[in-house]
C-alpha cells in the first residue's frame, strides 16, 4: 500500500480530495513534455500505491517500468518485479504520495545505494510529507488525497487500524443513502407547490417501500435533500420504522433546493463516504460528477447501477455560446 494517508490518528480526519484516474492522467500530462527532454531510462513504481501513475507515466514516456516493494514493518526495500534497470540508469521513481512514513525516504535511499540517478514525482503531498518530491501536487490545507485503488482508506474505521488492516479493505468502507426514493416513495414536486403541508402530512404517514437495496440500512447514515426544518418529523418516521442511522439535512443558509445534488456531494466528502445511494437519476450524475472517488450507485427501485460522469467543458461552452446567440 506503500506510505499512503501515515497520519497523526489522534487528529481529527482531513477533508477528503477526490484525486480519480482522470485527475492522475491530467496531472501526469502536464509533466510528459518536461520529462521527455530529461533522457530518463526507466519509470520504477512503488507497489502498490505507485503502480497505476506509473503505467501512465511510462506509457505516456514510451519507457520500461519495474517496480519496488515494501515490507514496512522490516523498513525494507526489494524489487518487486523480476527485471531491474541497469546499473547507472536515469530513473523516474513515482509513488501515490509524500507520506509521514518511511516508505519513499528507504526507497530513494535503497536506489540510491543501487547507483541509481533519480527524480521523485508523487501524485500528491502535503506540509506533513517526510520528503517532498521533484514533481506533483501539494494537497489544499486540511485535506487528504483520496485515491480510487485506496478508496477505503479515508474512511475513521480504516484510520483507527494505524494503517495496518487486519481485514480486507472493502469491510473498512462507509456507506450512506439518500431517504425520498429509497426508504420511502416520493412525493411528486407539484404536490408540494400546490399544497405543502397536506403534501407533507402525506409523507409522515408513507410506509416503506416494499423493496429495498439488498444492505442493512437501519443504521445507515442518511443524506437528504429535506430542509433542516423538517428534521423533527422526518427523525419520527425514521424512529417508528426502525432506521437508526445519522441523519444529514440540508441547510437552507448553505444550500438552496436546486444544490441539493451539491449538498449531497459536500457531505460525503466531509463525512468520507465511501459509497452513496441515491434515488434520483440526475442528482446521481451530478453527485458522481463533484465526487469522483466515491461509488455513487443509481436505485431505480429494483437495482442499483454504478454511476460516473466527468463534466464536458467543450461541449458545455458550445452550448452556452449557442443559447447567447439566440438571446
Amino acid at each position: 500500500m506503500g506510505n499512503a494517508f501515515r497520519f497523526d490518528y489522534n487528529r481529527p480526519m482531513s477533508k477528503a480530495y477526490s484525486c480519480d484516474y482522470y485527475w492522475v492522467e491530467s496531472l501526469i500530462s502536464g509533466y510528459v513534455a518536461q520529462w521527455r527532454q530529461m533522457s530518463f531510462d526507466a519509470v520504477v513504481a512503488i507497489a502498490r500505491g505507485g503502480l497505476a501513475p506509473g503505467v501512465m507515466a511510462s506509457t505516456a514516456l514510451s519507457l520500461p517500468l519495474h517496480a519496488l516493494g515494501y515490507d514496512r514493518a522490516a523498513r525494507r526495500v526489494s524489487w518487486f518485479t523480476q527485471q531491474t534497470p541497469p546499473p547507472g540508469a536515469r530513473i523516474l521513481l513515482v509513488e501515490d504520495i509524500a507520506g509521514r512514513g518511511t516508505t519513499l525516504s528507504d526507497s530513494v535511499e535503497f536506489l540510491r545505494q543501487g547507483g541509481f540517478e533519480l527524480k521523485v514525482f508523487t501524485l500528491a503531498w502535503d506540509s506533513q510529507s517526510r520528503m517532498v518530491p521533484d514533481y506533483g501536487f501539494q494537497m489544499p490545507a486540511g485535506c487528504r488525497a483520496w485515491f480510487p485503488w485506496e478508496r477505503e482508506s479515508i474512511t475513521d474505521a480504516f484510520g483507527a487500524t494505524g494503517n495496518l488492516p487486519g481485514r480486507p479493505e472493502h469491510e473498512y468502507a462507509s456507506w450512506a443513502m439518500d431517504l425520498d426514493g429509497i426508504l420511502l416513495p416520493d412525493i411528486p414536486e407539484d404536490h408540494y407547490l400546490r399544497d405543502l403541508e397536506a403534501a407533507l402530512l402525506r409523507r409522515d404517514v408513507l410506509e416503506p417501500h416494499a423493496v429495498l437495496p439488498n444492505r442493512d440500512l437501519r443504521a445507515l447514515p442518511i443524506v437528504t435533500g429535506r430542509p433542516e426544518q423538517d428534521r423533527a418529523r422526518t427523525q419520527a418516521w425514521l424512529d417508528r420504522h426502525g432506521f437508526s442511522g445519522r441523519l444529514i439535512m440540508r441547510d437552507e443558509a448553505r444550500h438552496t433546493a436546486a444544490q441539493t445534488a451539491l449538498h449531497k456531494a459536500q457531505a460525503i466528502v466531509e463525512q468520507r463516504y465511501t459509497h452513496f445511494i441515491e434515488s434520483d437519476a440526475i442528482q446521481a450524475l451530478e453527485i458522481a460528477n463533484q465526487v469522483k472517488v466515491a461509488r455513487v450507485l443509481w436505485w431505480n427501485g429494483i437495482r442499483a447501477m454504478a454511476v460516473y460522469a466527468h463534466e464536458t467543458p467543450e461541449m458545455s461552452a458550445a452550448g452556452t455560446a449557442l443559447a447567447n446567440d439566440r438571446s
